[in-house]
């Protein structure tokens, strides 16, 4: 099977729109972005602003009730992490779930074996749905349930009271393990009935006790990278409406055999499932953040904005390569980053007059708080100022 699938990233896969929609209406992920970039390089902060684009898009078409659950592993789990708390709120983290694989595939020789896969788990709001949620239980758990009715199912015969005092033994069938935030289950087999040969793949048993815990029959499950329709077909199973999109145009046909062989051969799928090329048109009027969800010949609200670099080159020409907080001059101008002179949070505007270049320092200690003004004074007082420099800059 071909499919489209990426593990390396370069700021060249990362377009200027979504930089400069991030750099104004997202500081918080912005900064997030170039820290990512400075501690672990380019191909992190390039897969943070990939992602973070359409984290955004998911986090504005999510309902206040709904959930939003991102499957990562360990090379990106830190960064994908503070990437959410950017864009949900710290508070919004519901749990980190691990899927305990119990698969060791190459024996590592000098680090312990990777066992788990991530799903962290996010909640647009406090107002989230939640359902009980249950998995199995142990071996020895099971070991009270001894008895087997007339349809095969296990149950055990439990001492109760009736509320005049008499005693009596009733049935009690299993109900199963509350779920804990570890779910067991391994990979699946080379022979299994779901295996598609997409390199990702997951159990349908872990997308479905998703599922459950977070929808009930009815609502809508949407999967932005719906690959080989492991989400589709278990919120098929599970009565859910369900939208998948992909990148790849086999999906269509993936999720069409996936239906007919593991939910019913029977239903004519193909004429069930809408397939649309043509994106659909945003109900709330704002403009699609990547290039690939805007509509053709839409007009665009507001003037193109100049990329993050081209805005770094100009800002050089005017000032020197010099960070304007403290003075600084880096080796190399990708060490400043652009930042607003007065924050958009006091009223700044997104122009090239409220422009500035700043260490990564600086830009901390600055935040959305600071005019630049604010931040030279107290990198004064901090003594973190260049004494020459401050002497031609305190006037600006």
């Amino acid at each position: 099977m071909n499919v489209s699938y990426k593990d390396v990233w370069t700021w060249g896969d990362v377009q200027a729109e979504w930089t400069n929609k991030i750099f104004s209406d997202h500081p918080a992920l912005y900064n997030t972005i170039q820290a990512a970039n400075s501690a672990a390089g380019d191909d992190m902060g390039a897969f943070l602003c990939w992602l973070g684009v359409r984290v955004l898009e998911m986090h504005r078409v999510l309902k206040p009730t709904g959930s939003l659950y991102l499957h990562i592993d360990h090379t990106a789990h830190a960064y994908v992490k503070m990437m959410l708390d950017a864009i949900f709120g710290r508070d919004n983290f519901r749990n980190e779930v691990v899927w305990f694989k119990g698969y060791r595939g190459t024996p590592r020789k000098r680090r312990f074996q990777q066992e788990h896969d991530t799903v962290l788990f996010y909640a647009k709001t406090s107002d989230y749905k939640w359902n009980e949620t249950r998995g199995e239980y142990r071996d020895q758990s099971m070991s009270r349930y001894n008895k087997i009715d007339e349809n095969g199912q296990r149950y055990a015969l439990i001492k109760r009271r009736r509320t005049d005092g008499t005693v009596y033994y009733g049935k009690t069938y299993p109900k199963g393990k509350l779920q804990g935030d570890v779910i067991e289950l391994p990979v699946l087999a080379a022979t299994a009935k779901e295996r598609t040969g997409y390199p990702t793949q997951k159990p349908l048993s872990l997308y479905e006790r998703i599922i459950k815990a977070s929808s009930n029959p009815g609502n809508i499950v949407l999967d932005p990278f719906a690959g080989c329709a492991t989400t589709c077909v278990a919120a098929e199973r599970l009565g859910r409406q369900w939208i998948g999109v992909d990148i790849n145009e086999q999906a269509r046909d993936v999720i069409h055999d996936r239906l007919q062989r593991e939910v019913s051969e029977g239903m004519a799928w193909r004429e069930i499932v809408r397939t649309p090329t043509e994106p659909p048109e945003r109900t709330d009027g704002g403009d699609p953040v990547a290039p690939e969800l805007r509509i053709v010949g839409r007009q665009r609200r507001r003037p193109r904005r100049l990329p993050v670099r081209e805005i770094r080159e100009q800002l050089i020409i005017s000032n020197g390569q010099r960070c304007q907080g403290c003075g600084w001059e880096p080796p190399y101008p990708d060490y400043l980053q652009v930042d607003h002179k007065k924050p958009r949070s006091l009223g700044g505007a997104d122009e090239m007059s409220n422009y500035t270049l700043l260490c990564d320092p600086c830009n901390r200690r600055k935040s959305n708080k600071l005019t630049l003004v604010e931040l030279r004074r107290v990198r004064v007082d901090e003594g973190r100022v260049d004494a020459d420099w401050w002497e031609e800059a305190k006037w600006q």
